[in-house]
């Protein structure tokens, strides 16, 4: 799962500020907008960051998931906020040219599902001039390396990406030098751009890999990157759920659900999209479904049957929105992203259901057995 323990928290910061919110008579919106943070601020556990946008990315959840517009009896819409910078860590990376044009990126990131390999051929294949499909990825066992930090904490495209990037820029230099020894060019005249070295100043071109089975071993640049320092910048996440209540059953029907992301450059749109959408639907299971039950410290949910996960039927229309922005951190000015969608969208739903029907659930996930006992328990107050 993403981001462990951090849903739990954001659904119960978020809850309060709605609980907040009606206890003042404000729009929980308008109270959001109040107390964000801006440029210059520190929050609350001393931290200052720049390029601040958690205004503008609530602003844009609300201007694309409707909130404010008209709704029927018993249909609600609820707003929530998270944020989370990329954190720091420690990797290496190994590009290598071989004599049969081949050309191989060296990890000790294992691949997570989130196309953490596509990104390092992507930066490798950007400073080489080639195109990504030609760039292999091999993956160094635990002796490759003397220390990883590893995947999590949406670190890995902020720390990989940029030791792909250092060492692929070690391996052109590398490969100029090489060219140099074995050509007489001037190096200071030399480029690399594709298969080719290029003498710039004659225009005179040779075949990389023939260079290199001439120079009899392959050509390797090596990087360490340790990128431990708190991130610069943080992403904001901003969502809106809409949804009905039936009053007699207490069932949760989700109509449409929208998520806006103050994001940096984005290396893969497809990956990018693909980490928003599978956060909010595990942020739906966590939400509505999910309920791993305890009796004296045994798990008594033992199927998937009782511990209910999402399916395409639970998910409505996902809407995005994307502030990009080219503030971020590293080379290509990267945010995280893996973990970002998921921890707003609980809260969101709780604060839908209570804007439907009037009740709040205080704990998850959100069944029709908990909003029908909680209206029972209204009508019962209310008479």
């Amino acid at each position: 799962m993403r981001a462990p323990g951090e849903p739990q928290a954001i659904f119960a910061i978020e809850s309060q500020i709605d609980c907040i919110a009606h206890q003042l008579g404000m729009d929980p919106l308008e109270l959001r907008l109040k107390n964000l943070i801006q440029e210059g601020d520190l929050n609350a556990i001393g931290t200052l960051y720049h390029d601040i946008r958690g205004k503008e990315t609530l602003e844009a959840a609300k201007d694309a998931g409707r909130y404010h517009h008209p709704k029927p009896p018993f249909v609600g819409r609820g707003i929530a906020i998270g944020e989370r910078a990329p954190a720091g860590g420690h990797t290496h990376a190994a590009v290598t040219l071989n004599a049969d044009g081949s050309v191989i990126v060296h990890t000790s990131i294992f691949e997570p599902g989130t196309g953490t390999y596509t990104t390092l051929s992507q930066v490798v294949g950007e400073e080489l001039g080639l195109p990504p499909e030609r760039v292999q990825v091999e993956v160094w066992d635990t002796d490759g390396v003397p220390f990883d930090t590893g995947v999590g904490g949406s670190r890995v495209t902020r720390v990989a990406s940029q030791a792909a990037f250092q060492a692929a820029n070690e391996a052109r230099q590398e490969m100029l030098r090489v060219a140099s020894d074995i050509l007489g060019w001037p190096e200071e005249h030399i480029n690399l751009s594709g298969d080719h070295v290029i003498r710039s100043d004659s225009g005179e071109r040779r075949r990389w890999a023939e260079l290199v089975a001439t120079w009899g071993r392959p050509v390797t640049g090596q990087a360490e990157n340790l990128d431990q320092q708190p991130s610069p910048v943080t992403s904001f996440t901003g969502q809106v759920a809409e949804l009905s209540v039936d009053p007699e059953t207490g069932e949760v029907k989700l109509l449409g659900f929208t998520t806006a992301h103050d994001v940096g450059r984005i290396m893969n749109p497809i990956g990018h999209q693909g980490q928003i959408e599978g956060g909010v639907v595990q942020g739906v299971g966590y939400a509505l479904a999910e309920e791993l039950r305890l009796e004296d410290g045994k798990v008594t949910s033992l199927t998937f049957g009782e511990n209910k996960i999402a399916n395409i039927k639970d998910i409505p229309e996902l809407k995005t929105v994307l502030l990009e922005s080219e503030s971020g951190v590293g080379t290509y000015s990267v945010r995280g992203i893996g973990e970002n969608p998921i921890g707003p969208v609980a809260p969101a739903i709780a604060n839908a259901v209570e804007d439907a029907v009037g009740v709040r659930i205080y704990d998850l996930p959100i069944t029709a057995e908990k909003v029908f006992q909680a209206l029972k328990r209204k009508r019962e107050s209310d008479s």
